[in-house]
């Protein structure tokens, strides 16, 4: 069928094209009779009488141009096809200059300059570059579904992962059509981008500085239990997601030190000014890995807005979508799945929509070419049944 529609697209362009050659060489043909009859030696009263008979042709056909026009707009409705071409072969026959097409036939330049484009040596059949397959809008679709909370910069970013060139705006376009059946109704809401005093003290390279800190989350909806968070700043990795059974310097050393056995000692740890990190016995775990602490300010928020950004991650888009969290266990597994998902398979806003386990282990994938519009075929995902959110990666890059 598209071939089909692809041929009949081409006959048509060269059949226009042919009747505007044609229309072309006879008004050279006109000219140049003419030019030889003002030549000859005849009555000058039947020179007069042909010119006058050529003249009123070209008037008969200028005013029914006109008159179409004049219908058209109070009418409001396009030229055809053969009314199109019938100005064309005029303005060749009788050789009227573009720039007077709208002092002579009432035609704006523009419309006349866009008809003659569309007969040019192009290819006009195929699919334009622009045009986002189906496949694609399926898959922002399904993405979206599983990760609600996503904005369009961050679903971009995710479909440059699987090799796939989407612009923001594009997302944004394809979101704001009318969906597909069994499709969300609710849209992404944009992320916001982190507090900036987050780089006050910058990070060279993996392992250069740590941060740390505890949030707190209800199990049965009634107990609070504490999580020990650990991130690395230059990769934005999460080292720990730990739920502490009390929220003391035992514990939260146990949580750090498995970090430090598993990824290596960083140089800094920045936390805030809570009692357990700036007591005698985190102090030792620091001094025995050769640790230097930094503090963030008193009661400024976002002193350490690196880890209060993924305590809000993992609060917000992972333990929210649980319904009921059932026990120190429960949340246990939750947050070693939060740990996989968001190093392994979600993309990071700050890291320009790389995995953070992509810079940490100095795996940065390729950006897709502009033309990459295709759906590859080894993409991977992973279902987390917990949370119910799918992710999305290349199955080389797992």
């Amino acid at each position: 069928m598209t071939n089909n529609i692809e041929i009949v697209n081409a006959a048509v362009t060269l059949i226009i094209k042919a009747a505007i050659l044609a229309a072309r060489f006879s008004g050279r043909a006109r000219k140049r009779s003419l030019k030889r009859l003002s030549k000859m030696d005849a009555d000058d009263k039947d020179k007069e009488i042909l010119f006058l008979r050529d003249k009123v042709d070209q008037q008969q056909l200028q005013i029914t141009i006109l008159q179409k026009g004049l219908q058209k707009k109070h009418t409001d409705k396009r030229y055809t096809l053969r009314e199109k071409l019938f100005i064309l072969c005029y303005m060749e026959t009788f050789q009227v200059p573009r720039r007077r097409v709208t002092e002579c036939l009432g035609i704006a330049k523009s419309t006349l300059y866009r008809w003659l484009h569309k007969i040019q040596d192009q290819d006009n059949s195929r699919v334009p570059a622009n045009k986002t397959p189906m496949q694609i809008a399926s898959l922002v679709w399904e993405i979206t579904k599983a990760n609600i909370s996503w904005g369009r910069f961050r679903i971009a970013n995710h479909l440059g992962l699987l090799n796939i060139f989407l612009s923001a705006s594009a997302v944004r376009n394809i979101l704001n059509r009318p969906k597909p059946p069994k499709q969300p109704v609710s849209q992404p809401k944009p992320k916001k981008t982190e507090d900036e005093q987050a780089r006050s003290i910058p990070a060279w390279y993996p392992n250069h500085v740590w941060s740390i800190d505890t949030t707190m989350m209800f199990c049965w909806g009634l107990w609070p239990i504490h999580i020990c968070v650990v991130i690395d700043h230059y990769s934005r990795k999460v080292m720990a997601v730990v739920p502490l059974e009390g929220p003391n310097a035992g514990w939260i050393n146990n949580a750090l030190g498995s970090a430090i056995e598993k990824y290596g000692a960083p140089k800094h740890i920045i936390s805030d000014q809570g009692g357990v990190f700036i007591g005698e016995v985190f102090a030792e775990l620091l001094g025995k890995y050769n640790i230097k602490p930094r503090l963030g300010a008193i009661g400024r928020h976002g002193s350490i807005a690196v880890t209060e950004r993924v305590n809000k991650t993992l609060k917000y888009e992972w333990l929210k979508r649980v319904a009921l969290i059932k026990g120190i266990d429960n949340l246990t597994d939750l947050c070693k799945e939060f740990e996989l998902w968001y190093n392994s398979w979600r993309p990071h806003m700050t890291l320009d929509g790389i995995r953070p386990d992509d810079v940490f282990y100095n795996n940065k994938p390729n950006k897709p070419e502009r033309d990459a519009k295709t759906v590859p075929t080894n993409v991977e995902q992973h279902y987390f049944c917990h949370t119910r959110i799918t992710g999305y990666r290349l199955r080389e890059a797992a």
